[in-house]
């Protein structure tokens, strides 16, 4: 290495603030050149140790040697070579520090602005040089010397896979199309092959949904291409993650050889890909609904052999929670981590029951060093746990806790008895025998927005703060919305949902089934902060966000909170405790009107096979199940009202309610009884009940949606019997607001789900699998019917646009048009997207990603500025 300019560079940086010293530690030997240590990515370092407890031979326990900040959250993965420990932080920004003594040698800003953020592509080491991607667009190599640049390559689309280094120093990346390049050590390229053009053979722009719908019906799970999860190399082989589709790939020296491509039915999501020595893949999955394993996917000629890791399965039917990262691979046990509370560590082997090695939740994939497994968690804690089987001297499980409790998602690198991790606190920390430095006590404050909301619309009135657009459950806006249609940005996530994301003072919220809650600026997609709570299981429900709070019901077989979060940090303000289960038809967040908190559930208890119940409850509900409206103080969470309407019948779970006029309507199934359910209107302010309605409520799997003195009804299940019995009937009951009487209802439906969207003169209604309606609001009339084959899509309107799963945008002026569809991030169609601000933002289901659409004039300047 040129030390000459290290020394420079040492002197510039020489602002950087650290934390924490203690004594001349020896140099560092061990080297850390990749992600997940090798190219595998199998995670296992047998030769390395880390001691956790106190030891007469040795220098001590581990400590926290120094913490160093960073410009922003860590959410890649440090790399150890030359007695250097380099990081990138979400920014972009890339960091040399001394990997003894963590003092700073250089730093480099990367280019991209604001559209340069949530970096997730680790770095890799190779004869001298530092490779990553960015989330910008662009390829880099750096001299790993003195940080200057010796390639950077435009790649017009974002990096999130980690670079990978083979034995021959050859290193290999994928952009987020699936555009797969071989280069040399100082990034000249060797090859490149593009994944849609070869394998789904289009020609177009890949990231533009106007493009596909010119060739498509529209994108479908045969459409996906993503490569938002990181690539892995065998020998000469690369194996890549394009959206649902698993690729072999052979370098032949000067060019690829396609070797294999998996593409199952509904190809389903790749959440974590790691290979073991004989290059087998091993990938945890995801379809619908908590389904997944950990599959374990084998060459054979011209076949795929699959097979599944023992104890990895998990279903709507089950306790057991997915992962979302790679697992690790020792001979024939593999490792996993999950966000589970109380199995979040998990060792599985081939036919024996899975064992339990740690608790914590954690997204992050683990590290193996000797006898010891290594993995952060979601709580901001580093956890070191013993392995089951292994064999010398037995540690206790260890834990070292962050100064500010931020989570932990990328794995350490471990070399001479040293972890180095970086944080969603912004500092990369250091952990050495015999250290106890003080923790950083000053807050990089990195919840606080860089980029505000920019555009025509963003006073609070345009947001779409709730999960049906507004308290009144209409499910639709009108924000100007008009072709061309761009992205501006894209992110990764862990976890899974099944309603809508919402907007308010510039944040975009979400809510994973699996318990996390995080915030990103709605104008970059930049991580602002991340909380999550453990018990929390299959939880579709949806959070509300008022005067910067944010409001969230999460549900758990054990126990069930809503929570009240400082919409600006994250930070818990109250909780309440609610009971039953969130199941597919509880997407609705709680409602708020003057300073309380409204929300609606059961008093039932479930199995987990009964978690998520049917929309059809033929049966009824049993009777320990009291369907119950609940307020709240919503400063301090003390309980205002209840209402229990058991004596018209039971259930709670399968309900709905919306706030119209200052009266607030609940709505509520019983199953397959008499009666069916009930419907009512209640004063918000004392929860006294105005008027009740027994003969007509929503019927499953629908909540009550309101506007100009009339309420909509729908649902699954049949509400009536023709003149043949066997014959069922859905409807659309519309009923006046004042006093509940039936005004009409409609033609039959098949169904009418999730919610009936209000139009100035129509409603919009989805049957799933096949049709769409639009009905009169007038008379309940059939006015036209829209067959694409959705699934259990949630659809929103922003006028004239009908917008579904994928970012497919209709014209509901215009029969239906299709303008615009994909691309296809998603393998399912659950979930659609919504407009907020002027903007268009879609979350997917299982794909894990999330991103923000440009439109009209915004998204012209915006493809102006790019071709120019």
């Amino acid at each position: 290495m040129k030390r000459g300019c290290a020394v420079l560079m040492l002197a510039a940086a020489a602002a950087l603030v650290t934390c924490g010293c203690e004594g001349e530690p020896p140099p560092v030997k061990q080297e850390w050149t990749q992600f997940k240590f090798d190219a595998l990515h199998s995670g296992n370092v047998p030769d390395r140790t880390v001691s956790t407890t106190e030891s007469k031979a040795g220098p001590g326990q581990l400590g926290l040697a120094k913490a160093v900040p960073l410009t922003d959250a860590v959410y890649t993965s440090p790399v150890v070579a030359g007695s250097r420990v380099f990081v990138l932080d979400g920014s972009g920004t890339v960091f040399c520090f001394d990997a003894a003594t963590l003092d700073p040698v250089w730093k480099r800003k990367t280019r991209g602005g604001t559209r340069n953020c949530n970096n997730v592509s680790s770095p890799a080491f190779v004869d001298g040089y530092i490779h990553f991607g960015t989330t910008s667009g662009f390829y880099y190599v750096l001299d790993a010397d003195d940080g200057s640049v010796v390639k950077e390559i435009s790649l017009d689309e974002p990096v999130f896979s980690a670079p990978v280094v083979g034995a021959d120093n050859r290193v290999y990346f994928a952009t987020l199309g699936s555009r797969v390049y071989a280069v040399d050590p100082k990034g000249t390229i060797a090859w490149e092959w593009d994944f849609v053009r070869e394998v789904l053979v289009f020609e177009h722009d890949r990231f533009s949904g106007e493009t596909w719908a010119k060739r498509k019906k529209r994108v479908t799970w045969r459409e996906q291409f993503c490569c938002s999860r990181n690539i892995a190399l065998h020998k000469k082989t690369l194996v890549i993650p394009a959206g649902g589709s698993i690729v072999w790939l052979e370098d032949a020296g000067d060019h690829p050889e396609l070797t294999q491509v998996y593409a199952p039915k509904e190809s389903p999501s790749t959440l974590g890909l790691s290979l073991d020595p004989g290059g087998r893949v091993y990938r945890q999955w995801y379809r619908r609904d908590n389904t997944g394993a950990v599959e374990v996917l084998s060459l054979n000629g011209d076949e795929v052999e699959v097979s599944t890791v023992n104890g990895t399965d998990t279903s709507y039917k089950g306790a057991g929670s997915m992962s979302f990262s790679s697992v690790s691979i020792r001979a024939r046990s593999v490792y996993r981590c999950r966000p589970e509370s109380g199995a979040g560590f998990m060792e599985h082997v081939q036919g024996a029951p899975a064992v339990l090695l740690g608790g914590a939740l954690s997204i992050t994939p683990p590290v193996l060093v000797k006898n010891m497994g290594i993995f952060g968690g979601l709580d901001g804690k580093l956890y070191i746990v013993p392995l089951s089987g292994e064999a010398g001297e037995r540690q206790a499980a260890w834990s070292f806790e962050t100064a500010f409790k931020k989570a932990i998602i990328a794995p350490p690198a471990v070399c001479d008895g040293r972890v180095y991790f970086g944080c969603e606190d912004g500092y990369l920390y250091v952990l050495a025998p015999g250290k106890s430095a003080p923790l950083p006590t000053k807050s990089l404050e990195l919840h606080k927005i860089r980029s505000p909301l920019t555009g025509k619309l963003t006073s609070p009135e345009h947001d779409w703060h709730t999960n049906f657009g507004n308290m009144a459950n209409t499910n639709t806006n009108s924000q100007g919305i008009e072709p061309p249609f761009r992205i501006k940005w894209i992110r990764r996530f862990e976890g899974t949902v099944k309603h809508f994301s919402v907007c308010g003072g510039g944040r975009m919220y979400t809510h994973t089934a699996e318990g996390q809650i995080f915030a990103v600026e709605q104008e970059t997609g930049r991580m602002l902060w991340r909380t999550s709570y453990p018990g929390v299981h299959v939880s579709y429900t949806a959070p509300l966000y008022s005067s910067e709070r944010l409001y969230i019901p999460q549900a758990g077989l054990e126990e069930c909170f809503v929570r009240c979060l400082d919409a600006g940090t994250g930070r818990l303000i109250w909780e309440a405790p609610f009971t039953g289960s969130p199941s597919w038809n509880r997407q609705q967040p709680p409602i708020i009107h003057k300073g309380l908190v409204i929300y609606l559930f059961s008093t039932g208890k479930y199995t987990p096979k009964e978690w998520l119940f049917e929309h059809q409850n033929t049966f009824g509900f049993p009777d320990d199940q009291k369907p119950i409206l609940k307020a709240w103080n919503a400063e301090t969470g003390e309980e205002a009202w209840a209402i229990d309407f058991s004596e018209y019948g039971t259930g709670g779970d399968d309900a709905g309610m919306c706030l119209m006029d200052e009266t607030l309507f609940y709505s509520c199934y019983f199953g397959d009884c008499e009666p069916m359910g009930v419907t009512a209107a209640v004063d918000p302010a004392s929860g006294k009940v105005l008027w009740i309605n027994d003969k007509h409520a929503v019927h499953a799997g629908c909540a009550v949606s309101g506007k100009d003195g009339r309420l909509y009804l729908g649902g699954y299940s049949h509400v009536e019997t023709g003149e043949n019995p066997e014959e069922k009937i859905n409807r659309v009951f519309c009923l006046d607001a004042g006093n509940g009487s039936l005004v009409w209802k409609s033609e039959p439906v098949r169904r009418a789900i999730h919610v009936i969207t209000i139009r100035d003169s129509t409603l919009f209604t989805h049957a799933q699998y096949k049709e769409s309606y639009l009905l009169d609001r007038a008379t309940g009339k059939i006015l036209s019917t829209f067959e694409k084959g959705y699934h259990c899509t949630r659809f929103t309107v922003s006028e004239p646009w009908l917008l579904g799963a994928n970012m497919d945008i209709y014209d509901l002026d215009s029969s239906f048009a299709l303008t615009s569809t994909g691309p296809a991030l998603d393998v399912l169609l659950c979930v659609g997207a919504f407009a907020s601000n002027g903007r268009i933002f879609f979350t997917t289901n299982g794909g894990g990603l999330q991103c923000s659409m440009l439109c009209g004039e915004e998204a012209q300047q915006l493809s102006d500025r790019e071709s120019g």
